[in-house]
């Protein structure tokens, strides 16, 4: 598609259904190579389902035969019971309960026993039809791998080239070029990545776990009394005792914990322009007369801001012409109106607000859009639980029929997913145009992983390999490296975190008895704690996930040969789309 203005309108009438027609043809492509028999794995899938569905139901005849059998036994006790209590004619109930043993004797016990040995071999015929079913699609599953999402996209969408992982050399260019803060990761450490170029342009979506210092309230409570001289309704003094509970409370620091993503794209054009927007209420809602009157109250007041910094000469705030993209997109922080008039020509505005009012087709307004000179970071709330990363375990099944509409709906989520965090990037034509900086993608030969994605590797792992033996929260890992003669990378792994400290404050309040007592309010205290571990990383493909079903066996010697080297075992490793990584210790 060579014309690709609309980011909307070209979602549905081009890339949906593109996207979809690649992705069946190559889950088919892979069922052909896999030489899987869709229909004995129907039988087999089908006998499966039958066989659970036994159990399943002799699993609920047993439960009513229990509950049938603890129904009886409490009878029969409390018939006895009533029997030795009562005597006499009660003496009869011996006769029920009687014969409400022999019922749990000689039909519920049997019944029982019978579906245990039902269910015993129901539970050997399931695990081995279950096991049948999994070796028939172990030659597909075996098939699927990391970079077959990523590689849809770029069939896809031509613009797009995407790398196995970022490397030292990309990250690096972000930072140089397009001015991407180190300080971005400060706080942070990265859960996944994927990085590329969209038209030679730089960018990463990077998931990663953000930590800071917040406030958590603590409350105590304590109940006292005291007694009170009091005249009744005759006049006459009595002594009456009072009760009254005391509640205080206190702030500390509390560490919390947020996963969040963002899309750090890198461009040329506007290289002093700074501005921050939000998601506005207003996107979307403009088909009644209220919506239009909030429309205007909202242009009313970026009119008067423009106003005022004329005034003071502070600011060169001046309102576009087209009134409700002023409102919806709002970025009147901006520092440069002609760059920013640059960027939003009324083609590029037009776009935009057909974006922000889409309700149908995309996300609509859901997306952040800070631009600090180069750098434009988008942070969208349709990618907060968006898996990036793309596992292949997820697609293993044990039925094709379920593996391919899996296959589907989470390529075609994740490809949505992709398109509309770059659909406010695409509004804007100067953005659709291709790198002309030096430093582009024929310069990046390095392929260094870099300290990112070293972090991405530690939480493949999981904190709980690198976490301080005292800490009590969440983990945070962060990652220095040094590159080895032979290709890999020692990476030290910090794992910061807390550990708690019981505390207790004492609160004065004033009671009803007219006294000041002293409240506890017991709270954690948070103190610092962190872990040092090294992990060997190396980039390597992994033959089991190799998408063409070919093995770099160079660099899975080499590997080998490293891990070896340092006495760790080669087969105790973790692979992610193309890295390998060892904990050594």
């Amino acid at each position: 598609m060579e014309d690709f203005d609309d980011p909307v309108g070209d979602w549905s009438s081009h890339f949906r259904d593109l996207h979809a027609k690649l992705v069946g043809e190559h889950f088919e492509k892979l069922v052909v190579r896999s030489g899987v028999d869709e229909q004995q794995n129907v039988r087999t899938v089908a006998e499966l389902r039958v066989l659970e569905a036994r159990q399943s139901d002799d699993n609920a005849a047993r439960k009513r035969w229990r509950i049938a059998r603890a129904v009886s036994v409490v009878a029969v006790i409390a018939l006895v019971a009533v029997a030795l209590i009562q005597k006499g004619p009660w003496l009869f109930a011996f006769v029920p309960a009687a014969g409400l043993t022999l019922l749990v004797f000689l039909k519920v016990n049997p019944e029982i026993a019978h579906l245990n040995q039902d269910l015993g071999v129901l539970a050997q015929q399931v695990k081995a039809k279950s096991d049948e079913a999994w070796a028939q699609m172990e030659p597909l599953n075996r098939l699927f791998t990391w970079d077959t999402a990523p590689a849809l996209l770029q069939a896809t969408h031509p613009g797009f080239a995407l790398d196995r992982y970022l490397t030292a050399d990309r990250l690096a260019d972000l930072q140089s070029t397009y001015g991407l803060e180190s300080s971005f990761i400060d706080g942070r450490s990265v859960l996944s990545t994927l990085s590329g170029t969209n038209n030679g342009n730089p960018f990463v979506l990077t998931r990663y776990l953000h930590h800071w210092m917040g406030l958590k309230t603590y409350t105590g409570s304590i109940v006292i009394s005291w007694s009170e001289r009091v005249r009744d309704v005759n006049g006459n003094w009595t002594t009456q005792m009072r009760t009254e509970t005391l509640t205080a409370s206190v702030d500390h620091p509390f560490p919390e914990y947020r996963v969040g993503t963002t899309l750090l794209f890198g461009h040329e054009a506007a290289p002093d322009l700074v501005f921050n927007r939000v998601p506005s209420k207003l996107s979307g809602s403009m088909d009644d007369d209220r919506s239009h009157r909030r429309l205007e109250r909202s242009i009313k007041k970026i009119e008067k801001k423009a106003r005022k910094e004329i005034t003071k000469g502070d600011g060169q705030l001046t309102v576009m012409a087209n009134r409700e993209f002023e409102a919806l997109f709002n970025a009147v922080d901006r520092n440069d109106e002609t760059q920013f008039r640059l960027l939003f020509t009324p083609l590029a505005q037009q776009e935009m607000v057909r974006l922000l009012n889409d309700r149908t087709v995309g996300n609509g307004d859901d997306f952040s859009f800070s631009k600090q000179r180069r750098m434009n970071l988008i942070e969208t709330k349709h990618l907060a639980d968006l898996r990036t990363d793309a596992d292949p375990a997820m697609f293993r099944s044990l039925e094709l029929a379920r593996a391919r509409t899996f296959f589907a709906d989470f390529h075609a989520a994740w490809f949505k997913a992709i398109y509309f965090a770059f659909a406010p990037l695409w509004t804007i034509p100067l953005y659709r145009d291709r790198r002309s900086l030096p430093g582009g993608p024929s310069a990046q030969r390095d392929r260094t992983s870099s300290n990112w994605e070293h972090e991405v590797m530690s939480n493949l792992i999981g904190e709980d390999r690198f976490r301080h033996p005292e800490s009590a929260t969440s983990n945070i890992l962060r990652t220095a490296a040094t590159v080895n003669p032979d290709g890999t990378s020692d990476v030290t792994v910090v794992a910061h975190g807390y550990k708690g400290i019981p505390q207790v404050d004492f609160v004065p309040v004033l009671g009803g008895d007219l006294k000041v007592h002293q409240v506890p309010v017991h709270w954690t205290e948070y103190l610092p704690v962190q872990n040092q571990t090294r992990i060997l990383v190396s980039s390597v493909q992994d033959p089991s996930l190799s998408s063409a079903g070919e093995t770099d066996q160079e660099s899975v010697d080499r590997w080998v040969a490293a891990v070896r080297a340092r006495g760790l075992d080669p087969y105790k490793v973790w692979f992610r789309n193309g890295l390998a990584a060892a904990v050594v210790g």
